[in-house]
């Protein structure tokens, strides 16, 4: 049987060690995001507003600044119809990138927090232009893809509906540069702006 000096030691030491794995584990953030998407290729592109979800993973490194690691994946976002002397023709494009940055931010006494993204991101993007002519004459598609870097910025805020539960709003801004570069003779960049809703989990 146990004396009374060491089950109280063992208590002290399991408390102890339930408060540092709390501590630890409130180190670490988990998002996920729904992003409604403005595409904008420079020249005279229309692309209509797209859908895309993100997830960013967060580690603590001070109780204001914390690692971001993320992933952006885009839906396909149609550029409105045009037409030429053979019949229409219609872009679409789709991307993916891998973000790794930094996230500074601050939480209020109040349950709410303000924070911001910053860093860069190498992405894969796939353009296709899909082709429709007169009646009688098959349709047709081509497509290209091509991978790069860029980078990404953002601001945004969250409501804490509990101590590891959150939700987000955020408004966010994507640049890929030189996209098709020595590929084509009309390279661009890229600008992917986006309001996004989320949900948060600390732990």
């Amino acid at each position: 049987m146990r004396s009374p000096a060491i089950s109280s030691r063992i208590l002290s030491m399991t408390a102890l060690l339930s408060v540092s794995v709390v501590a630890h584990a409130e180190h670490r953030q988990l998002d996920g995001n729904l992003l409604r998407t403005v595409l904008d290729a420079g020249g005279n592109d229309d692309f209509k507003s797209g859908n895309a979800i993100a997830i960013n993973y967060n580690h603590d490194l001070k109780n204001w600044l914390a690692a971001d690691v993320g992933l952006l994946v885009t839906d396909k976002t149609l550029e409105e119809s045009r037409q030429d002397i053979v019949g229409f023709y219609r872009a679409n494009i789709r991307s993916q990138a891998l973000l790794v940055g930094l996230k500074p931010l601050r939480r209020f006494q109040s349950p709410y927090e303000v924070f911001g993204r910053l860093g860069l991101q190498f992405w894969r993007t796939e353009l296709e232009v899909e082709e429709y002519f007169g009646e009688g004459i098959p349709e047709g598609a081509d497509s290209a893809k091509d991978t790069g870097y860029g980078y990404y910025l953002s601001f945004g805020g969250a409501h804490y509906v509990t101590d590891r539960v959150l939700v987000q709003l955020e408004f966010r801004h994507f640049k890929q540069l030189d996209v098709f570069q020595g590929k084509t003779a009309n390279p661009f960049d890229l600008e992917i702006n986006a309001l996004s809703l989320g949900v948060g989990y600390r732990f």
